[in-house]
């Protein structure tokens, strides 16, 4: 279903950046039959859609009705979405604005899934990996399961932080910390006096980093990060890290455009103060994981256990 979603909203998008209202709106709507799942993101799409075609008050209603049926949008995509901005004036936004926002907040509060696959045998240490935007922890589960053949514990969270009912990202780093910190601090008192690595993919990379940079929770001892969406200025001070013997991997795609420049900068950021990091820098591939990840974590992970020095 996800595979689906993802190439119409590729599809719808290019259709928008052309001007092609009419043919993106119908896109829409052959899509939301066979994606019930999708309803809010696809909605919203068709909402910023007719905004553009400057039919703002047919946006509204949508949203409306959208949201009559249940669907929600996180306060920050109906507040600061250029697109949404005719729809702002207009009478019913601020009562759309209010209910959704208030259903938003309220599925902040429910526990993060936290999924668990052990190896056999005896676990030589523990992954932490988080997922990238618009995934699941599902997702991040089935990217980075080869740890577990490596003999690790492996541990998927799932951010709280929703943009809408299905969408899921990392984008407050508080929330984030407090979702990370209960999941670890569930884990059974066998697991967590193993080694830790923690991993992510995008934005759950860049909330891995800012995890292993922090040394809380769980003090790790490495990183995994691919196509980690981070610049310089949102990682904390990496000397600390660099003190404690932690080191890492940076996974990047060569044709990534979406963060690449980011991601490198961090990279360069990171090294200049020490910290044990290498660059994977991968050709060809863009904002994704490589097709040999695989064997890639297999190899990064091999010296992360190692008694640090």
């Amino acid at each position: 279903m996800r595979d689906d979603y993802e190439q119409v909203n590729d599809t719808v998008l290019e259709l928008y950046l052309a001007g092609r209202y009419d043919e993106a709106l119908g896109l829409v709507d052959q899509a939301l039959g066979r994606i019930p799942d999708r309803s809010a993101d696809l909605v919203y799409s068709a909402a910023c859609v007719l905004a553009a075609a400057g039919r703002p008050g047919e946006a509204l209603d949508r949203l409306v009705a959208a949201e009559a049926r249940g669907d929600w949008w996180h306060r920050r995509l109906l507040e600061e979405d250029d697109d949404l901005v005719p729809l702002r004036e207009l009478d019913g936004f601020a009562g759309l604005l209010e209910r959704s926002a208030a259903r938003a907040d309220a599925s902040q509060s429910e526990p993060a899934a936290v999924l668990v696959e052990a190896p056999d045998g005896d676990p030589r240490g523990v992954l932490v990996v988080l997922h990238g935007a618009d995934q699941t922890a599902a997702h991040a589960l089935a990217a980075w399961r080869a740890a577990v053949g490596a003999g690790f514990v492996l541990v998927a969270v799932e951010s709280t932080q929703r943009n809408t009912p299905y969408y899921r990202s990392w984008p407050d780093p508080v929330v984030a910390d407090r979702d990370v910190t209960r999941a670890y601090d569930g884990l059974p008192a066998s697991y967590r006096s193993l080694p830790l690595v923690v991993g992510g993919f995008s934005a759950g990379g860049r909330q891995a980093l800012r995890w292993a940079l922090t040394g809380e929770p769980g003090d790790p001892v490495g990183f995994v990060v691919v196509a980690p969406a981070a610049d310089p200025g949102v990682l904390p001070e990496p000397s600390g890290a660099a003190g404690r013997g932690v080191r890492g991997l940076v996974v990047l795609g060569e044709q990534d455009d979406d963060v690449g420049e980011d991601a490198t900068a961090s990279y360069r950021h990171l090294s200049g103060a020490g910290l044990r990091v290498e660059l994977d820098l991968v050709p060809g591939l863009g904002h994704d994981y490589p097709d040999d990840f695989a064997d890639r974590l297999r190899a990064a992970l091999e010296p992360m256990t190692i008694t640090r020095q």
